[in-house]
Order: C-alpha cells, then sequence, then structure tokens
C-alpha cells in the first residue's frame, strides 16, 4: 500500500494580487486573492492560453476603493457569464467585454472563475449580494 501525503493532495496554486495585473498563460490554474485594488486585471489571448486554462479570483477584502475589473486581452470577450448571489438572484450575460467586482457591494469571499475552451471564454461568478458581480459589454 504506497503512502498518500501532501503531494498527491489537490493542492491549489495561490498567489496574491494587490495592484493592477496582466494574468500569463504559465499562471494557469492559479487561484488569485484579490484585494482592495481599484484596478484592471487582464487575461491572457483565448488562442494563447488554450483549451482547459483557467484561474479563479476570490476577494480577499470588502471593496471600498473602487471596481475590480476582469477583462480578456485584446478583442476576446466573454460568451457567457453567469453570476449568483445569495439571495438567488441570477445574471446571464452573452458576449461581454469584462466582469467587475463592484466597489461597495462586492464582499470578501466574492469570486469569479475563468475558463477557455481555446475559442471564448466563459466565467462562473459567486457573490453575497445581488450586486457584488457585473459585466458590462
Amino acid at each position: 500500500m504506497s503512502k498518500l501525503g501532501r503531494y498527491s493532495a489537490d493542492r491549489k496554486k495561490i498567489a496574491t494580487i494587490s495592484a493592477a495585473k496582466t494574468v500569463t498563460v504559465p499562471e494557469c490554474g492559479t487561484v488569485f486573492m484579490t484585494g482592495d485594488i481599484n484596478g484592471t486585471i487582464t487575461l491572457p489571448l483565448v488562442a494563447d492560453a488554450g483549451p482547459g486554462w483557467w484561474c479563479k479570483f476570490i476577494l480577499s477584502a470588502d471593496l471600498s476603493a473602487g471596481d475590480v475589473v476582469m477583462t480578456p486581452a485584446g478583442s476576446d470577450s466573454v460568451e457567457l457569464v453567469s453570476a449568483t448571489a445569495a439571495d438567488g438572484a441570477a445574471m446571464d450575460i452573452a458576449g461581454t467585454g469584462q466582469v467587475e467586482f463592484k466597489d461597495g457591494a462586492a464582499k470578501k469571499g466574492d469570486q469569479v472563475e475563468w475558463l477557455t475552451d481555446g475559442t471564448s471564454w466563459y466565467a462562473l461568478g459567486m457573490a453575497a449580494a445581488a450586486t457584488g458581480i457585473d459585466a458590462a459589454a
């Protein structure tokens, strides 16, 4: 019987974002803990990232300094955004250009996961309040 240890566990790569950032292709699979940064986080081009590339952003603090905007690079857009709030509110938007954690509404623990099939970006989010996550064209 082999030993199972921490090296076989499903450990996540964790990184902290404390200012505007451009996410790179090698950062695939990273969970980014995002502070109250009032800035933009840019994802890599879908064509560069390739099928199966993903990351997740989790707020590590309530927002009060401004929105945290997550946007695809270049002319890439998000084909499906689904955000669900604790009160059951849902939002589905096709062809949006960015997803935002909203200042004054987004709370610690709100999160958005991004995934690409190599052609399109897909985002799935959860927020404590119906207005914590928004999307814009």
